[in-house]
Order: C-alpha cells, then sequence, then structure tokens
C-alpha cells in the first residue's frame, strides 16, 4: 500500500527525515514537508523537493487574519481542542522558545498554523505524519492529525539497548508500536537483557558524549553566531520556533556563568554523609522535550521537589541531583531555593548515578533514562508521564500529585519486584524496537553513515507495513 506521508522539519533533524524520505519515495510512496524557517526550507528546495509539496510557517503580520477570519477558525479550533488531550496554549507552555517570547501577537500564529496545517494535511491527502513532536507546531499538528483521523508516529531513540529505536502513536511515550511477535513471548531475551545492564551499568550514548565536551567553547559560540547572521535570523520577527541572535547569545552567556557557578562556587553534600534512606530525584535537563512537553503540568521542577518532599517519610532524605549534560541551564536562583527545602541535599552533578541507585530505596522521574535504568535495577519508580518502559514492575505513574504520598508509602514499605515479568516485558520491548542509531546529526554525524540510514529506513518501512497488516 503506498501513503502520502509528512515529515515535519526539525533542526539538522532534518537531514536524517531527508534521507529517510528519499527512500521511502523509492518506495512508491508521495512525501511533503513542513517547515518552520527559510534555512532548511531552501536547504530541502536544494535538495530537489519540490516548492509544492512543501509548507513553511513563517509569517509576517501582513499575513495575519482579519478578524472575522479568526472568528469563524476559533470554532473549529476550540472543537479541535476538545477532541485533543491537548489545548493550544498548552502547546504554548511546551515549547520552549515561544513560552519565553511571549509575543503579543502569538495568538495569530496559533491562527495561522492551524488553517495552513489543516488545509496543507487535507490538499495532500495525508496519511502519516512522521515527527519529533517538540515545538508548537508539531504539537498542533498532532492534534489536527487527531481531529482528522491521521497517524502521527514519533521515532525516539531506546536508549537501551544502544542503537535501536522506538516509534510512538502520538506525542507521548507511551505507546509502542509494532505487534507482538512470537519470540516476545519467550523471557530469555530479556533476562539477558536486565543482567547485562547490571553487571554493565550502561549509561546511554548520548550522556557519554556530552559529557566530554566542553559547555560552551569559544569555536561554538562563534559558529553559532555567523549561522543566525548567514541564515538571517538575527531578529525573531518571523522565526517564532527558533531563538534568534541576541537570545541566543544570552542563553549562552547565562550557561557559562551558571556553569562556573555549579563547579566551582555552589555548596554541595557528599552522598556518604546523607544517613538513612534515600529517595533520589536527578534533575532534568530543562528547557527540553521530555519536561516540558512529556511531563506539562509537572514541568516546575521546583515545586515538583517540594511536592514529593511532602510526601516522603521523615526517615527518608531526598537525594537531587543536577543532569551533568548541558549544564548551566538552570539559573544560580533555582539552586539557592532547592537548598533551602528541608532534609533536600544536592549532591555534586558528576556524582555517579549507579552510585546513587545503591543508595536509593526509590527514585522519582518525570520522563527521564534515570527511571528505566532504576527499574532495570529493579528499585521502585515513580514516574509523572507515562512511559514506554511502564511496564516494568518497579515502575508506578503518577498522574495526581495528592495521590503520591499514599503510593510513595505503600512503595517504601512493601514492594517486591516481579523479576520474571520484569524478563518478559523487556523481550516484548525488544521485539517492538527497531535496528538503528537515533539522533541529531550535529550531534553524531555517525547517524549519517549509509549502513545507518538503510537500518532506520527498514525501521520506517516496517511501521508503515504494520498499518498496512
Amino acid at each position: 500500500m503506498k501513503y502520502s506521508i509528512v515529515f515535519v522539519s526539525i533542526f539538522d533533524l532534518t537531514r536524517v527525515f531527508y534521507e529517510i524520505s528519499k527512500n521511502l519515495a523509492a518506495r512508491g510512496h508521495s512525501i511533503y514537508w513542513i517547515t518552520t524557517n527559510e534555512l532548511w526550507t531552501n536547504w530541502l528546495l536544494s535538495q530537489g523537493v519540490k516548492e509544492s509539496d512543501l509548507l513553511q510557517l513563517v509569517y509576517g503580520e501582513s499575513d495575519f487574519l482579519s478578524e472575522t477570519e479568526k472568528a469563524e477558525l476559533q470554532g473549529q479550533i476550540v472543537a479541535c481542542e476538545a477532541n485533543a488531550d491537548l489545548s493550544i496554549n498548552q502547546c504554548l507552555l511546551m515549547d520552549q522558545f515561544v513560552r519565553y517570547k511571549n509575543k503579543p501577537t502569538i495568538n495569530d500564529y496559533m491562527y495561522l498554523y492551524y488553517r495552513d496545517i489543516k488545509n496543507f494535511l487535507v490538499n495532500k491527502k495525508v496519511t502519516h505524519v512522521f515527527a519529533e513532536p517538540t515545538n508548537v507546531n508539531e504539537l498542533i499538528t498532532y492534534m489536527i492529525c487527531r481531529e482528522l483521523g491521521l497517524r502521527f508516529l514519533s521515532p525516539r531513540d531506546m536508549r537501551y539497548p544502544h542503537r535501536r529505536l522506538v516509534f510512538n502513536d502520538g506525542y507521548l511515550q507511551s505507546q509502542v508500536l509494532a505487534k507482538e511477535t512470537v519470540q516476545s513471548r519467550n523471557g530469555d531475551r530479556g533476562r539477558e537483557l536486565l543482567e547485562q545492564f547490571a553487571e554493565r551499568q550502561s549509561v546511554p550514548l548520548y550522556f557519554d558524549k556530552l559529557n566530554k565536551e566542553r559547555v560552551i567553547t569559544v569555536k561554538k559560540a562563534v559558529t553559532s553566531t555567523m549561522n543566525r547572521i548567514k541564515s538571517a535570523r538575527v531578529s525573531s520577527r518571523k522565526h517564532l520556533t527558533h531563538p534568534d541572535l541576541p537570545e541566543r547569545l544570552q542563553r549562552m552567556a547565562t550557561r557559562v556563568v551558571n556553569g562556573f557557578y555549579l563547579r566551582h562556587l555552589c555548596s554541595y553534600t557528599d552522598l556518604e554523609d546523607v544517613s538513612g534512606r534515600v529517595a533520589f530525584y536527578p534533575l532534568h535537563v530543562q528547557p527540553e522535550s521530555s519536561i516540558d512537553v512529556l511531563g506539562s503540568y509537572f514541568s516546575d521542577q521546583l515545586k515538583l521537589i517540594k511536592d514529593i518532599r511532602r510526601a516522603l517519610p521523615f526517615d527518608t532524605t531526598l537525594v537531587v541531583k543536577e543532569h551533568s549534560n548541558l549544564l548551566g541551564l538552570k539559573s544560580i536562583g533555582f539552586f539557592r531555593q532547592l537548598r533551602r527545602i528541608p532534609n533536600t541535599k544536592l549532591v555534586r552533578h558528576d556524582v555517579s548515578t549507579f552510585d546513587i541507585y545503591k543508595r536509593s530505596s526509590i527514585v522519582f522521574t518525570v520522563s527521564g533514562t534515570s527511571g528505566y535504568e532504576a527499574a532495570m535495577l529493579g528499585i521502585p519508580v515513580v514516574t509523572f508521564a507515562r512511559m514506554y518502559f511502564d511496564g516494568l514492575s518497579a515502575v508506578h505513574y503518577c498522574h495526581d500529585i495528592t495521590e503520591l504520598k499514599p503510593l510513595v508509602f505503600k512503595l517504601l514499605n512493601g514492594f517486591e519486584r516481579d523479576y520474571e515479568a520484569d524478563c518478559h516485558f523487556m523481550s516484548d520491548l525488544i521485539s517492538r524496537s527497531q535496528g538503528g542509531y537515533w539522533t541529531d546529526p550535529h550531534f553524531d554525524p555517525a547517524v549519517m553513515e549509509p549502513a545507518n540510514m538503510e537500518k532506520l529506513t527498514e525501521a520506517f518501512v516496517r511501521v508503515l507495513e504494520g498499518d498496512s497488516a
């Protein structure tokens, strides 16, 4: 069966999508694109993509709709929100770029996004959308897909085992596509994975690579500045979902200052000095889709840490550690407020999470890899977003913060791991995953190697074939 497929461009990941799209087009599928800036629009056009097959979401004030046109669209938008698990305002607050700009004309962009994306999907008779749901345009596209009954699929790095990916149905990570196979009913493969993880204490590939790089270098700063000048992204006038040059320079300077504070001036507690039971909350990188999009209502990490502290018994210390990747994104004031929370201890960012796991009686995370790791080790975990690893016996989802205390006390006083069930779940999960290294080529150019691109293309083909089965 042949499909009409839209790829939503997002930064350098566009290059990966494009290579896959060429192979899908060669198999007879129709390929279309949605972009949010001239840089990637022009790049796609230079690769041979036809202008008629591309929707560019770049607007000026002359493009804004009249009050009459907006009134006609408003009812459609509200009806779309009513039937989706998102709202436009929620999408705006999830977007790390848009929410801080607070443009007075922001709603004018939203009318245009909704109208043009919907018309594009309908006119091109689109059946499938592939996207990495991070920015407001991708999230609104998801809402429209729900409204029109289209498939919205999100490829994700599986984290463990390495060099595998999963496809999620929708913008969340709870629903993993692909049907159960006969092999998935045998727990031997899952047992092998769990034993290897416990022995090797493997960290995700991105974590190890980022830790070897400096936070900000002169070369990175100059390259970022020149790229924005060359692509005319000095001003945020039209590029709603991208940082402009002043914003980018401010972020880099802030990271340098905050990173220096965390490395040399911040006061930490030694893990060895923490007595009694330990609860562990590893901080998320923020802004980041893993917390801003997946976490949504739990994305205020200071509030969440206070709520976790409220739910813990008196004999348990809450240990918090900053994510050592992308150090310096959080403000100095964030850590000063954190250290004021009673019975909460901040340990250095370079302390091994596996050393903390050894001390931990319970682990909390919104959607982080730490929840997956701790669950594979048999430590009870509380997540605040539905995740693809929810089937592990140690993972418990909390959607209502008022229910956190009884859940915590239950886990601390009566949790028993079901190891056999975990083995079967891991076997099932690996059967639903696909071979291939999924990452941003700016982060690791190895993703573009022909052998890997062949694996990724086959993964996309299998997902599409699963829809036609």
